[in-house]
């Protein structure tokens, strides 16, 4: 059935290119599904239009098919980082006691601590005139993004953010399942943040947590609030917009 897990399946270029094929599909839909099913629940808990097809048609149609080109390009790099596990290249472990419980839960959380590292300084770097202009400019085309946002991007913004992954498992060990769980939490959270719709509330959990609020204001002003999922690195360089107090009322 996993005709991609065994050991001579790249020396068959039919089954890489179906494999290929079959994973932009994957990626592509679970994205599309999950995007439109958030949306679709949001509409009806919050009762907000301000996202809604009517008003954001060919917005939405737009970000969907940037969104396509970005599901082929994570698909690569899905494809190399299978590459490099199945050569023995990697950190991943599948046998959950070959470390301490407490690594098996605690590895997840220090990848994304690292990964909220490297995507500020990432996404820091991407507000550079030079780059903004070729590359970024292409997510930030509407000041009010919708959940379709998420993962519309320019190939190479893209390619920049999956890259940490397949890089990161080659240092530092991660149980297979903690990895998935991973990118199951950077799909949803992505769409969280760019919906236009706070489900965080108030209190001192939104002092660090991003949420569309937060978001929202980078979408706003361009030079603030680059963060991913903490405050942190924003209250650190001190480029929290001055509005993020406001939010929190």
């Amino acid at each position: 059935m996993f005709y991609f897990l065994q050991d001579d399946f790249w020396e068959h270029s039919y089954l890489v290119l179906l494999f290929i094929l079959s994973l932009i599909l994957v990626i592509f839909l679970r994205y599309a599904l999950v995007s439109v099913a958030y949306k679709f629940i949001l509409e009806r808990i919050s009762k907000t239009r301000r996202n809604s097809w009517n008003t954001k048609r060919v917005q939405i149609l737009r970000e969907i098919k940037r969104s396509l080109y970005s599901s082929m390009v994570f698909t690569v790099l899905c494809a190399a980082t299978l590459f490099i596990y199945q050569k023995g290249w990697t950190k991943i472990y599948e046998n959950v006691n070959q470390y301490a419980l407490w690594y098996l839960w605690g590895s997840p959380l220090l990848v994304l601590i690292a990964y909220e590292t490297y995507y500020y300084w990432l996404h820091r770097w991407m507000h550079t005139p030079a780059v903004f202009r070729v590359v970024h400019k292409i997510h930030h085309e509407h000041r009010e993004p919708t959940v379709f946002t998420a993962f519309s991007f320019h190939p190479l913004e893209g390619f920049l953010q999956f890259l940490f992954f397949p890089l990161v498992i080659t240092v530092l060990p991660i149980h297979l399942y903690s990895f998935f769980a991973i990118f199951i939490l950077l799909t949803l959270t992505a769409m969280v943040n760019h919906s236009g719709v706070e489900i965080y509330g108030k209190g001192r959990f939104r002092r660090h947590i991003i949420g569309a609020s937060h978001h929202d204001l980078h979408h706003e002003e361009f030079t603030t609030n680059f963060g991913l999922h903490l405050t942190w690195w924003d209250s650190i360089m001190k480029t929290s917009s001055k509005r993020n107090r406001e939010t929190l009322k």
